[in-house]
């Protein structure tokens, strides 16, 4: 569904007297899914400067919801007719894509007039010793928390697990929701057992041995992290039922509401977002999600917005030139304003806000929240929809990843 379409800009031509303006000679489709928040205008800007940059092409942006993402792209490269410039997702899709022999290689074109990326980032995006995305910018996931509800009850951000249980009991008991949390999109269902798997696994290695085949998918560490999200199911420290089996616009809407005092998984890309809807009609802010005692709350993290070029594209060049606007001092700093994280080394303003300088010092230490089989994948968002409506734990989940591997 095309919701942006920009203006064709071109040389202007003659009729019957008039000057009318003439269809710029190449159009860029731009595929993405993030069409809430502050990421739209971080996309109008760049649009803007590029085209007149750029006089005789125009960039039209089209959204395409998350749920239905993968499916359209995978059948457009497949017909030969894939947009110019396309989002990419930062889980085992991408890695999908990339062997797929669909994507053009990047190394050579981030070489060139790019910022330097920086070298996770980078190795985020590399198979096979090649560069297949442009990584845009860095993201964490925390808990977002209504401030004025804690502090009508007396509450404090958890730093706990067992905190966390108490505080979501405190909020049912005074007719709120703990934390809302849709499953409907499975992403945000992966990722709470992302967010224990930082507690199960200190030394923050299994994920990646896993997928390399050193570690078995059934380990004790996965089946404890799935474990320890049921037992917070159990508790009532999510909103219940049909609510949190919603998707994430719906929980997100909760939250905004005042239904529910806590939002996950939050990060840089939603932020300008809950702005938006919660209009100064309560204070927020972010914790990490707590683990046990004695532990430090972690968040997890990873590459937020990654873009793609198809194989043999037509119009590659130009779409490289699009992404070094995204990328250029004016792109910097489009992100900085909108609480985005460049995936490169930046100068960042003194008046940064309170939020953003949050997000930062959670990027300093956020576990990955990646796993880069996708059959695995794909066995984790589903066996975790089955803990959030109750009819599954640590150990089912973990067997559903062991035979999908």
């Amino acid at each position: 569904m095309k919701l942006t379409k920009a203006i064709l800009l071109g040389a202007l031509f003659a009729v019957g007297g008039a000057a009318l303006p003439a269809q710029a000679a190449t159009t860029l489709e731009y595929w993405t899914w993030n069409n809430e928040g502050d990421y739209v205008k971080v996309d109008a800007a760049a649009v803007q400067r590029f085209e007149a940059a750029h006089p005789d092409v125009a960039v039209e942006v089209t959204y395409v919801p998350y749920a239905d993402y993968m499916t359209k792209l995978k059948a457009a490269l497949a017909a030969g007719q894939p947009p110019a410039i396309f989002q990419v997702p930062w889980d085992s899709g991408f890695r999908d894509l990339a062997a797929s022999g669909k994507l053009a290689p990047m190394s050579g074109v981030l070489a060139n007039g790019f910022p330097a990326i920086n070298q996770s980032a980078k190795d985020f995006v590399t198979l096979d010793g090649e560069i297949w995305a442009l990584p845009l910018d860095l993201n964490t996931l925390q808990i977002a928390y209504n401030k004025d509800a804690f502090a009508k009850l007396g509450l404090a951000p958890p730093t706990t697990t067992d905190e966390l249980k108490a505080v979501a009991n405190a909020l049912n008991d005074a007719g709120t929701f703990g934390i809302a949390l849709g499953t409907k999109d499975k992403w945000a269902g992966g990722d709470t057992w992302f967010a224990q798997l930082t507690y199960t696994d200190p030394t923050g290695r299994k994920l990646p041995d896993a997928d390399a085949g050193t570690v078995k998918w059934d380990d004790a560490a996965f089946t404890a992290a799935g474990d320890r999200v049921a037992d917070l199911v159990a508790a009532g420290v999510f909103a219940p039922g049909a609510n949190s089996m919603g998707a994430f616009n719906e929980s997100l809407d909760l939250f905004v509401s005042g239904a529910s005092a806590m939002f996950y998984p939050v990060g840089n890309f939603i932020s300008g977002g809950i702005n938006d809807k919660v209009a100064g009609a309560f204070q927020w802010d972010l914790f990490p999600f707590p683990g046990d005692a004695g532990t430090t709350p972690t968040p997890t993290g990873g590459i937020a917005r990654m873009f793609a070029l198809p194989a043999g594209g037509a119009s590659n060049d130009a779409a490289a030139d699009f992404l070094r606007t995204l990328t250029d001092e004016d792109g910097a700093a489009t992100l900085m304003q909108y609480n985005f994280i460049p995936s490169w080394p930046v100068d960042v303003p003194a008046d940064a806000s309170p939020l953003y300088k949050n997000f930062l010092a959670a990027q300093t230490n956020a576990r990955s929240r990646t796993i880069y089989t996708p059959p695995v994948n794909a066995a984790l968002l589903d066996g975790m929809q089955a803990i959030f409506d109750g009819r599954g734990r640590g150990a089912e989940l973990t067997d559903a990843l062991a035979a999908a591997h």
